[in-house]
């Protein structure tokens, strides 16, 4: 989970030098995650259908090799155009991360079990993100953004070496035609791909831009605002082990993905106030509290997807959910850049950000009533 996303975490962990050397602004900043998104959003239905039909091996040899690829095009690009597409093949190997490891707790591990192992794997995205927040901006320093590229890489390598010990060879339903239509999906999925493309919106705009933000508006060195990121991440990785534990014994995770919308919205409030009372302290712990809701929430979105999606299909929903999920990755700092950008001021895009939470939160709240399907039906 963590390789998938590690290029575009080098580059906003390293993003003042980024912008620095490629002379490009923050609108420009925005594409490159807004690009990487959009790809895994057309690849994430066909991935899900292969990571039904597959061995988690081989899917999950086929993402190391492509994050590790990007991190390679990342640091020798040449230009703002080969950056572009070193995201784009980030973005489309990203696509397998979470119908692969779906699949694969819901073939293998009880009900029951899978909450503290669903908030360990989710939390894997999180230990990319404190890791390039924690170490990128200081071997950026010493061997340029580029060399920060290079180092992570090695995380890229590394998973493809523990792939073949330690992921099952066997497809998780054998016998499945990749290119079949999926039966009908559980109604829970639409309402979950609804709040993960909005929650994504605010989620991504607020990790691509909350380190360029603390070195431009409350003037951080580029060491501290790197860490910002780290902060969010560290917090989020905790909370989302915390969160998957807890949502396991929960009958219905809506009122639980409202109230951490919510909370999510108040983070960015927090955020706001940071540049007006210029008190780096609220960002910091701004950033905590978004951790803690904001990049929390999703994996209350996936265990509730496995609880409620037959195994046959359990990575052809995860596709579809991925589809809005990262729809919103893509939109969210696009938009945040451009509000930003237009107005000369960060204030429109947060608020922008703090009502996209809102509206997830609706969401949530709007589909309170869904009901887990009959268990039988797997």
């Amino acid at each position: 989970m963590g390789a998938g996303p590690l290029a575009l975490y080098t580059l906003t962990a390293t993003a003042p030098l980024v912008t620095a050397d490629l002379g490009i602004g923050g609108a420009r900043l925005g594409v490159l995650p807004a690009t990487a998104f959009a790809l895994a959003a057309l690849v994430s239905p066909v991935a899900g259908r292969y990571a039904d039909r597959l061995s988690g091996r081989v899917v999950l040899a086929v993402l190391f090799a492509g994050a590790g690829l990007a991190l390679l095009g990342v640091a020798a690009a040449p230009s703002y155009g080969w950056l572009l597409a070193a995201v784009a093949l980030s973005g489309a190997t990203q696509a397998l991360s979470n119908p692969v490891t779906n699949q694969l707790i819901a073939a293998h591990v009880s009900q029951g079990q899978r909450g503290g192992l669903m908030g360990v794997k989710q939390s894997g995205v999180q230990m990319s993100q404190f890791g390039a927040g924690l170490l990128l901006p200081s071997l950026a320093l010493w061997w340029g953004w580029r060399g920060a590229a290079l180092a992570a890489a090695v995380v890229a390598a590394a998973g493809l070496v523990m792939v073949r010990s330690a992921v099952p060879a066997t497809p998780p339903v054998p016998g499945r035609d990749p290119g079949r239509r999926p039966a009908d999906l559980p109604v829970a999925v639409w309402w979950l791909t609804g709040y993960a493309l909005v929650s994504g919106a605010a989620l991504q705009a607020t990790n691509v831009y909350l380190p360029l933000y603390g070195f431009e508006r409350l003037e951080m060195p580029v060491r501290a605002a790197g860490l910002t990121a780290a902060v969010a991440g560290g917090v989020g990785l905790v909370a989302r082990i915390a969160w998957g534990r807890s949502a396991d014994r929960v009958r219905n995770p809506y009122p639980l993905l409202s109230a951490l919308a919510a909370v999510s919205a108040l983070a960015v409030g927090g955020l706001l106030m940071a540049e007006t009372m210029h008190a780096p302290a609220l960002l910091w712990a701004g950033a905590a509290l978004f951790g803690a809701s904001g990049i929390a929430a999703n994996v209350v979105i996936m265990l509730a997807l496995v609880r409620t999606t037959p195994l046959r299909v359990v990575g052809s929903a995860s596709g579809v959910l991925a589809v809005g999920l990262y729809l919103g990755f893509a939109l969210g700092p696009v938009c945040f850049g451009l509000l930003a950008d237009a107005a000369g001021s960060y204030r429109p895009a947060w608020f922008g950000v703090a009502a996209a939470n809102v509206l997830a939160a609706g969401v949530a709240f709007a589909g309170r009533r869904v009901r887990r399907e009959d268990r039988s039906s797997r």
